[in-house]
């Protein structure tokens, strides 16, 4: 890996475990050659295709093509392999018990595979000649202890390099610091140990070695980079600025140029943020704080991203953004209180509470934390006492109650407990018969949340109440393609397409000039009346008016019809319109045919 590699001091490392092999084992360490650096496989991966491979070797090539580079078999860069020990347990046994010795010039230890890396990174070995060692030669010069120490501890570098490159950072933390301790004096080693804590996150250490190469050679450029970093990486930015004005001047300002330019726009890109974000502009600081994170992802500024994100009521990835932090950090007190409000914004109090008191465990004296508890318990008490009036029938308290919820919660119009709360205050208006209010609450909701079905079905019904059928029902159309397998929206889509019918069709009652408690005989007494002056002979005057009287005269028909039949008189008199009235009766017909064909009433009716 090209970029792992300049992270280092000093010549690449080649992949695999080269010359490490005892005589006689080649036949048996066939199977465990990785096929692309042709060594004998370090951190072995075993593919779905049952083929191994070093852990470096493949994630490399599945960067660039994913397929086995044995047989080709296409394979997922995330899933498409794993470590041999826990995919072939019998494998890994196998492969543990080759013979192997040290791959360090001088060290006559051999043993089996599984004992090489303990051996290799144990603090007791390679470490002949070293200050205050047990081993150290007394009779040989300063000059040639201090060579010998130098040439051992180059050995443990190059080994070092060759983990690195591996992704082994463990083993080759171990390996650097034993060289560290056979000659302190070398920076070099300082300096590629930093880099193994810095690519496993352990900043704190990254920083201390960058400090202690510096001590030793001011003018390390690498050094004054790495430090840099790490200090961006903790959210030090000043501290990084300031490390890298140090550097300018220890080596010039030419080779940390580029460092000093991505700091100085990270420093002023983070203090522009937090600004924007202090006078109300989050969508400025959201802006700010992501243009940081295309150069770093320092928990700092994911966490002011966060922070921005909060302020628009965006809630989604705040809580992705603070799960991962709380997993880097189980101790990131602020990750716990941001998600405590992400969640708060969520509408989900029960959670909000609980993450509110890890923080405080965590720091007692958080006072956003504090603040932040307060206001979920009021809230939780004005949500229960409004939802309590409710079920009461109480809803002139719920409206008040949810009132004061909204007021307690403070928060962004875009988020979702804004949207919830809106959509039950607006519910409370429905029963309240205050339309206009109910149709204003559902307005804010949806603008909050365009998914809050809630509000869509309420603004229904207020419409309904309002005369306003046809509005309804081009509403519930359109969230009808995203929700249709919603049951409330279902409803509500089929009472709008009803009310809309009902409001079309004709009234008979009307048509035929009778009462609508008229009885059989007073409506055909009222259709003869009607049929005397409709009838398309008695108005032939021109053909305008004799189709407007055939038009009347088919109504009267459909009106004697539906309106002397009881059953269909009942369907029109609840709302449905005559071809919804036949289409029930055709169907009460082929219920009672498929009844009678069953064989239970045997002609004198079921028991």
């Amino acid at each position: 890996c090209p970029q792992q590699g300049q992270l280092l001091a000093g010549a690449p490392a080649s992949m695999g475990l080269e010359g490490v092999l005892l005589d006689g084992q080649d036949n048996h360490a066939a199977e465990f050659t990785c096929a692309i650096c042709c060594s004998l496989v370090d951190a072995p991966l075993l593919t779905r295709c049952q083929h191994i491979f070093c852990l470096a070797c493949l994630q490399d090539w599945l960067a660039t093509k994913p397929s086995c580079p044995t047989c080709s078999l296409e394979l997922d860069p995330r899933h498409g392999a794993g470590e041999l020990r826990l995919a072939s347990p019998l494998a890994w046994r196998v492969l543990g018990r080759l013979r192997v010795k040290c791959p360090l010039q001088g060290c006559t230890w051999h043993g089996e595979y599984t004992g090489l890396s303990d051996h290799m990174t144990s603090s007791d070995t390679h470490q002949a000649g070293a200050a205050g060692s047990a081993t150290e030669d007394g009779g040989a010069s300063p000059r040639q202890q201090s060579a010998a120490r130098l040439q051992q501890a180059e050995q443990l570098k190059a080994a070092g390099n060759s983990k690195f490159e591996q992704r082994i950072y463990r083993d080759a933390f171990a390996l650097y610091s034993k060289a560290i301790n056979l000659a302190p004096e070398v920076p070099t080693y300082r300096l590629n140990r930093a880099a193994t804590s810095f690519m496993t996150a352990d900043y704190d250490s990254c920083i201390d070695d960058c400090a202690d190469a510096l001590r030793l050679d001011p003018a390390l450029v690498k050094a004054h980079k790495r430090l840099a970093k790490a200090l961006i990486e903790r959210g030090e930015l000043e501290k990084a600025a300031a490390a890298l004005d140090a550097g300018v001047a220890a080596c010039g300002g030419e080779v940390l140029a580029e460092e000093v330019r991505t700091a100085t726009q990270l420093c002023e890109w983070q203090r522009e943020g937090e600004l924007a974000l202090e006078q109300g502009n989050a969508t400025l600081a959201r802006t700010f704080f992501a243009n940081a994170l295309q150069k770093t992802s320092a928990v700092r500024c994911r966490l002011s991203l966060v922070r921005a994100e909060l302020a628009l009521g965006l809630c989604d990835r705040a809580l992705r953004t603070t799960r991962e932090v709380i997993k880097q950090d189980a101790n990131a007190s602020e990750a716990y209180v941001l998600r405590a409000l992400a969640l708060f914004y969520s509408a989900d109090l029960d959670q909000a509470h609980k993450h509110l008191k890890a923080a405080l465990r965590l720091d007692p004296d958080d006072a956003e934390a504090g603040r932040t508890m307060k206001k979920v318990r009021k809230l939780e008490r004005h949500v229960d006492a409004a939802k309590q009036a409710a079920f009461s029938r109480n809803f002139e308290d719920a409206a008040r109650e949810y009132t004061q919820a909204l007021e307690t919660a403070s928060a962004p119009q875009h988020a979702p407990l804004s949207a919830s709360l809106y959509a039950d205050r607006a519910a409370t208006w429905l029963r309240l018969k205050d339309f206009d209010a109910t149709l204003k609450d559902c307005a804010v909701a949806i603008y909050a949340q365009d998914d809050c079905t809630r509000a869509f079905v309420t603004r229904a019904s207020a419409l309904h109440h309002l005369g306003r059928h046809n509005e309804a029902l081009q509403m519930l159309e359109g969230l009808m393609q995203t929700f249709g397998q919603d049951t409330q929206v279902s409803a509500a889509y089929k009472r709008a397409q009803f009310e809309v019918r009902k409001e079309r069709r004709p009234d008979y009652y009307a048509l035929l000039a009778v009462p609508s408690v008229a009885s059989t005989l007073e409506i055909k007494a009222g259709y003869k009346q009607r049929a005397l002056e409709c009838h398309p002979d008695k108005n032939c005057e021109t053909e305008e008016a004799r189709a407007a009287a055939e038009a009347q005269f088919k109504l009267l028909g459909e009106a004697l019809e539906v309106l002397s039949d009881d059953v269909k008189r009942k369907l029109y008199n609840e709302g449905y319109d005559k071809a919804a009235i036949e289409e029930r009766v055709q169907a009460a017909n082929r219920a009672a045919s498929n009844h009678d064909k069953d064989g239970c009433c045997r002609g004198g009716g079921c028991s």
